[in-house]
């Protein structure tokens, strides 16, 4: 048996591993002990990756649809007529309408800069990915407000930490920050959680604050306002390195404590509390999650948060939220090669007229991508590729999901397994598994070596597939002979190859504080943005607002989620030693809440919204508020055969709606969506009576 050192990717991941391999099979998955950060860790997906390698259900081969869409009619075909097959559809394309081709995919898995250098070689401006509701709200509310995306600095020594939105110790959908901030803890951070639920971190929190799903950026402007009414923010860093603070205050004085009760269901005197505790710590940390980036408010409630980080001096200082500077490697900034695309071609960025940060990121809206497919605005959609993303359980309002992609002329689909989405592809590639790849990981902390263990079967990497169409396409002098040949190219700047890393396993890039006291921030004056002359030209408020959603008096609940700790969004469904541990789909909710319509828990029940409705177990949960539901996101069943059943019976996305409901990222509203609640009675099944 041979032992190798990596980094684990079963989620965004970046803990330390060490895989026990014999006999090209990986017996084990372990922590790592000497792994800067996480020091041995790993979670139940981590542990859980043997499953996923050796599934007997793997993709192994290319596939061509010989059936309807929808159907499991593959025939297996040769990756040289696969790659044939694709290279001629899109090569139509590049040479008449470049930007009719969009590039998919799901949560960032290292090759996320390849799809980016990919299409802008190409010619095509649209690439589809969750930006608008996850990570991206929040570094382009960052980078208008001090040019730059900060990340709590675990390692020092906070005195308080705010956990908003995020559950990163249960849900570890970001391993490599959970472990950092249990060892915060552990010396003594104090935390104030802000969640909707009672989370592991809200227990051990010394306050906990339980917002109206959505009404973060009230939340936070009230905040602002306890702040500054009390004389507790930073006067001296105010007065020497930002800008607006006359007309924040005077913002804010509408957000009183009363107002913002009545807007969030957080009482004014806990909310106090909480703010005078923050802004009286010698350091605090602001660790914000995607339960803040998914709805009406996402950017209002970004902008203010960093505001509130920066009022109170906590921006760049040991403790705080700190700007870390890249790793001198050509990685996420310049690999893409932005300068690639005319700019002619960016400017047909689908979404980019009324989504205008978003594109600025460089993402397609997929609104916009949706309606181009279905009715050729403002120009038809040809083909997509598709990287690791399951669309149909990933996107709001998943039945015009379904409708676009049946509508597409030709789409490719490179996944693991025969997902929803890929069984509507005309082409499926079989990919690696991230212990069957070489990549360099790079982090804010440091860089490691993820590190090929062993080939299955005829599979490939995403960056190989990409790699190959582009030299297929005559692109191949922006690219490489090998994908791997890559790697060395990328590490040269810092004098490193790929071999010398795998040798070091992990380079540290500590951070180093204050950097604006002698070079300013990073924006046009230096000066941090209270008020956002550059949102204001794009005809955006310059200061954070929140604005009630749309009343739903009809509706009695408010729909919301969270991360499971077992499934990384759709993926792992079909692993049993995770499905065991969560094997339905459950909605939480308050017990006198689920008596009231005659439900008791273990029963099934029918939420409804927007004309559709979705199927969950019953489950207690006394400490939420009796106006809340919890339940699974992007929850699919890889053992039902029947589709769409199998992905639409437990789906949450059937009862959003895409309408963009946040202009500057393009969000929809996902989080606090009104919705009704009954018992369900499957058809012709006999009404059980609950008196």
């Amino acid at each position: 048996m041979r032992t190798i050192r990596s980094v684990c990717r079963m989620c965004h991941g970046g803990c330390g591993v060490l895989i026990d391999v014999a006999n090209d099979r990986v017996v084990e998955v372990r922590g790592d002990p000497e792994h800067p950060m996480t020091r041995g860790f790993t979670c139940p997906k981590g542990r859980a990756a043997p499953a996923l390698v050796h599934h007997p259900h793997r993709l192994m081969t290319p596939l061509r649809r010989i059936g309807p869409k929808g159907s499991t009619e593959f025939a297996k075909i040769t990756w040289e007529a696969a790659f044939e097959e694709v290279t001629d559809r899109l090569a139509q394309c590049m040479a008449s309408v470049p930007e009719s081709v969009v590039l998919s995919q799901g949560t960032d898995r290292n090759y996320q800069e390849w799809l980016f250098r990919f299409g802008n070689a190409f010619g095509t401006p649209n690439v589809l990915g969750p930006a608008h509701i996850c990570f991206y709200p929040k570094m382009m509310g960052s980078i208008m407000t001090l040019g730059d995306l900060t990340f709590p600095d675990y390692d020092g020594n906070p005195e308080c930490i705010v956990i908003w939105g995020s559950n990163k110790i249960a849900c570890h959908s970001d391993g490599v920050i959970g472990t950092g901030l249990m060892q915060a803890m552990k010396a003594g951070s104090q935390l104030i959680v802000i969640d909707p639920k009672r989370t592991a971190l809200a227990r051990r929190a010394r306050y906990w604050l339980r917002p109206k799903p959505g009404s973060d950026a009230a939340l936070a402007l009230g905040i602002i306002r306890v702040i500054l009414d009390r004389d507790l923010e930073d006067r001296a860093f105010i007065e020497a390195h930002t800008q607006g603070a006359r007309e924040l205050a005077e913002h804010v004085r509408a957000y009183t404590s009363e107002k913002v009760e009545e807007l969030t269901w957080v009482p004014a005197k806990l909310m106090e509390e909480a703010a005078m505790f923050y802004a009286r710590a010698s350091a605090a940390a602001i660790e914000i999650g995607t339960g803040i980036e998914q709805s009406a408010n996402a950017f209002a409630a970004i902008r203010a948060i960093r505001i509130l980080s920066g009022i109170c001096g906590n921006i760049d200082r040991r403790g705080g939220d700190v700007i870390w500077e890249p790793t001198g490697i050509i990685g996420r900034r310049d690999f893409p090669a932005r300068g690639l695309l005319p700019e002619i071609a960016e400017r047909k960025r689908l979404g980019s007229g009324e989504h205008r940060l978003l594109s600025m990121a460089g993402w397609a809206h997929p609104n916009a991508v949706w309606n181009a497919i279905l009715h050729g605005e403002p120009y038809p959609v040809s083909a997509m590729l598709v990287f690791g993303s399951n669309l149909l359980t990933l996107y709001a309002n998943a039945a015009r999901v379904r409708q676009a992609l049946e509508a597409i002329p030709f789409l490719m689909v490179a996944d693991l397994f025969l997902t929803p989405t890929a069984r509507m592809a005309d082409i499926v590639l079989p990919v690696t598994t991230w212990v069957e790849r070489d990549q360099i990981v790079e982090f804010n902390s440091y860089l490691a070596a993820r590190r090929k263990a062993f080939q299955v079967g005829q599979c490939k990497s995403d960056e190989e597939i990409i790699n190959t169409l582009a030299q297929r396409l005559g692109l191949g002098e922006h690219f490489w002979h090998r994908a791997d040949d890559s790697l060395n190219a990328r590490l040269r700047p810092i004098g490193l190859n790929w071999e010398r890393l795998c040798e070091l396993a992990y380079v540290a890039n500590p951070p180093r504080y204050q950097k604006f006291r002698s070079g300013g921030f990073r924006t046009r004056d230096g000066l941090f943005h209270i008020t956002s002359p550059a949102l204001q030209s794009m005809g955006y408020s310059s200061l954070p607002c929140y604005q009630e959603p749309k009343s739903a008096d009809r509706y009695e609940f408010l729909l919301t989620s969270a991360h499971s700790p077992f499934f990384f969004n759709s993926e792992f469904h079909n692993l049993p030693e995770l499905r065991r541990r969560q094997p339905e789909p459950v909605a939480e909710l308050h017990p006198r809440a689920a008596s009231r319509h005659g439900l008791k828990e273990g029963m099934l029940a029918a939420i409804s919204a927007n004309g559709a409705q979705a199927l969950f177990r019953v489950q207690y949960n006394e400490h939420l508020d009796e106006r809340v539901i919890y339940a699974p996101a992007s929850w699919w069943d890889p053992e039902d055969a029947a589709w769409p059943r199998n992905w639409t019976q437990s789906n949450v996305n059937m009862l959003t709606t895409d309408t963009p409901a946040n202009p500057e990222m393009g969000a929809p509203q996902l989080r606090g969506v009104p919705c009704a609640l009954r018992a369900f009675t499957p058809p012709g099944a006999a009404r059980v009576s609950t008196s």
